[in-house]
């Protein structure tokens, strides 16, 4: 479950805050339960009792309803059942009423609540689908609150298909505009996480301060902690753990008094890792500990890959290699099922993308033919030849529509291609890699020809981004990419990990040709401007090297040997090649995925 689908959940379930709704005795009339649902919808969030007890009694009179009060009626019970979590009930309701509802701000309302829903379910195309549907309903809605929730639900879902300028543009116009009873805080929030998930926080303006200042001064407390949350990361992916720290801490324990679990296993997620780097171990196996357990169930989400990650890092600089093991096969596990979650979102808004242009295309060609029907029937009121030549250029057009259909559907196939390739460098992206060097290392079991993996990063690469920017950065990355293919064989199987990691493995290959290879590999590196703009920064690489000689045909071998040689690499100064030994063998039966 991804961060978005976290927080919007959340907004169907806030703390209930105890606000007293009476009872009312059950509808007598039609009126009375207009009225009913009118005061239900108002205390939904506050006395969720309150409210159930006023749908009951308007429930039995649900065939003595007009349309307008059946569908209002429907909406509410499509909310409570996503509310406890029904939801296959709650989307039938909510799809009811998004779909037949005369009321364009009761559809509107449904849509962005069944958005919600499909979010947290994993129904990414159908969520898109809904969203597109909400967008064209949008600019006729009138009512601000209305208008509001469907803003945020639409910057949520598009900030994690990774289309940040349009959540951005989403939260904007919440904090420009909101409505009476609302701040800017809520559409602050989104902004900022919109920026942060996008890379694009340089530094932290003080009208993120204001907002956070604004969310507690109303009450919305949750907006002002996922704020700290993602100022919090922020501080420590720029090298600041100890402010982040005091950043986060002071609100821990009032975050866990609201019983919202997966905020509070962000905090401790980013708090785990602060306290890693300031080398307090015991802090850190601590608060990582509790973002893993924080987490949802059976949902492998950030805060738990990363509680993962400092746990195997604990453990390995403790020396507990067992543990550190079964902790680096639990993280690389969650790190893929992770990834897979941001791949399937984004190309889940690339084929609906694709659809709506598609449909949209198709739409206007039957318009055409349509219009070349009806020349066709006023021919004989026509002069004949004008007539003719008019149905031939209409003719073109559709030729022409039917051509960029066919386009579209070509560009559809490409998307799904593009999904098995690192969008930066071109190479395989780790799940395919893995995929492509299992099936590689079956054959060569049953062959029984060895292979060899070698693991390699790029040596102080986080200074080049510092120091230079992340242009400068990808330049460096795709530069290293392009020297090394020049290195390898049509056979290898190259692939990028995540970062500046990267993996080949080599087919049919002894030990001794894989050291050979990883110091050519090494050396074209070293040798080669990191970029042409920049000809005065060289960059070098650590390389660690496994062969099937030693851990047999089982991936997870190879990458776990070859990251302990990388690691000695690296301890040993960087820029040299190290062949992984008999020490690094797991002996663990456990499999374990590639790690980023």
């Amino acid at each position: 479950m991804t961060r978005w689908t976290r927080h919007a959940l959340f907004l169907l379930a806030v703390p209930l805050a105890g606000m007293a709704v009476a009872h009312a005795e059950a509808a007598k009339t039609p009126a009375q339960a207009a009225e009913m649902l009118e005061r239900a919808d108002q205390v939904k969030h506050a006395d969720f009792d309150g409210f159930n007890h006023l749908l009951q009694d308007v429930a039995p009179m649900r065939a003595q309803l007009d349309g307008a009060s059946a569908a209002k009626l429907a909406f509410l019970e499509g909310w409570r059942a996503t509310w406890v979590g029904d939801f296959e009930k709650a989307r039938g309701l909510l799809e009811s009423v998004a779909d037949t509802s005369p009321d364009a701000v009761l559809r509107v309302r449904a849509l962005a609540t069944l958005i919600n829903l499909l979010g947290v379910s994993h129904r990414y195309e159908d969520a898109f689908r809904r969203l597109n549907q909400m967008q064209e309903l949008l600019p006729s809605i009138r009512d601000g609150r209305a208008r509001f929730a469907a803003l945020g639900e639409a910057s949520q879902l598009l900030s994690s298909a990774g289309q940040f300028d349009a959540a951005e543009a989403y939260a904007k116009q919440m904090v420009d505009d909101p409505p009476a009873g609302e701040t800017e805080c809520k559409g602050m929030q989104h902004l900022l996480r919109a920026r942060s998930e996008a890379g694009r926080l340089a530094s932290i303006d003080p009208e993120y301060q204001r907002a956070i200042e604004s969310c507690d001064k109303a009450g919305d407390t949750v907006f002002a902690d996922t704020m700290r949350a993602d100022i919090g990361s922020f501080y420590l992916r720029h090298g600041q753990p100890r402010t982040a720290i005091e950043l986060l801490e002071p609100h821990r324990d009032d975050l866990r008094d609201t019983s919202y679990a997966t905020l509070l296993a962000e905090f401790d997620a980013t708090l785990a890792s602060a306290y890693l780097a300031m080398d307090d171990v015991a802090s850190a196996r601590r608060y990582a500990l509790s973002a893993v357990a924080g987490s949802v169930r059976d949902e492998f989400t950030d805060p738990k890959r990363t509680g993962f990650k400092v746990l195997y890092e604990v453990e390995q600089r403790q020396g507990n290699a067992q543990s550190a093991l079964n902790y680096h096969e639990q993280y690389m596990a969650a790190d893929k099922a992770y990834l897979d979650d941001i791949s399937a979102r984004s190309l889940a808004f690339q084929i609906v993308d694709q659809q709506v242009v598609a449909r949209k295309a198709e739409v206007d060609a039957l318009n055409k033919k349509n219009e070349i029907l009806r020349l066709s029937n006023a021919l004989d009121k026509k002069e004949v030849e004008t007539g003719r030549l008019y149905i031939f250029v209409l003719g073109l057009c559709l030729v022409g529509i039917v051509a960029l259909v066919l386009r579209l559907r070509r560009s559809q196939l490409r998307f799904m291609r593009m999904a098995r390739r690192d969008g930066l460098t071109g190479i395989c992206n780790r799940e395919h890699f893995v995929e492509q060097s299992e099936r590689v290392l079956a054959y060569g079991a049953r062959s029984d020809r060895g292979a060899c993996l070698i693991l390699f990063d790029l040596d102080h690469f986080k200074n080049v981004n510092d120091t230079w920017g992340h242009s400068v950065g990808d330049e460096v990355l795709k530069r290293a990419v392009d020297v090394c293919r020049r290195a390898l064989h049509a056979c290898d199987v190259f692939g990028r990990l995540g970062g500046e990691e990267f993996a080949v493995l080599l087919p049919d290959c002894s030990p001794a040709q894989a050291r050979a290879r990883a110091e050519q590999l090494r050396l074209s590196i070293s040798a080669t401007s990191a970029t042409p703009s920049r000809p005065e920064l060289l960059v070098t690489a650590s390389f660690g090297v496994a062969s099937t000689l030693q851990c047999g045909f089982e991936l997870h071998r190879l990458l776990v040997v070859a990251d302990g040689a990388l690691y000695r690499a690296k301890r040993s100064g960087r820029n040299c090649v190290f062949m992984g030994d008999s020490g690094d063998i797991p002996d663990s039966p456990y499999p374990v995925a590639a790690s980023g």
